[in-house]
């Protein structure tokens, strides 16, 4: 899970450049959304910063894009052809 994107937790694969950028919100960020006030502001902030990294790693081609994974990826054993895929799912 990372907050490092909108401010929001979510998702993502553990690639390298997941693992160079980080997974928490910063220590300053942590600090001001716990005021009622600032929270909202400092979401939009990192939204807009995750977003513009988002649109940066897209539109370049680069291996440092975020796959973003829904929370399901944990119970993935193997990965199979579709052949082998389709034929569990017709038995």
């Amino acid at each position: 899970m990372t907050e490092r994107i909108s401010g929001t937790p979510c998702t993502v694969i553990n690639t390298p450049y997941v693992q160079k950028i980080g997974t928490k919100s910063t220590w300053i960020e942590s600090v001001l959304n716990k005021s009622k006030t600032l929270k909202k502001w400092v979401k939009m902030i990192r939204f807009s910063i995750g977003m513009k990294a988002t649109e940066k790693a897209a539109t370049k081609a680069t291996y440092k894009t975020v796959w973003v994974a829904g929370p399901s990826i944990s119970h993935t054993n193997a990965i199979l052809p579709i052949r082998d895929i389709v034929k569990k799912l017709t038995n």
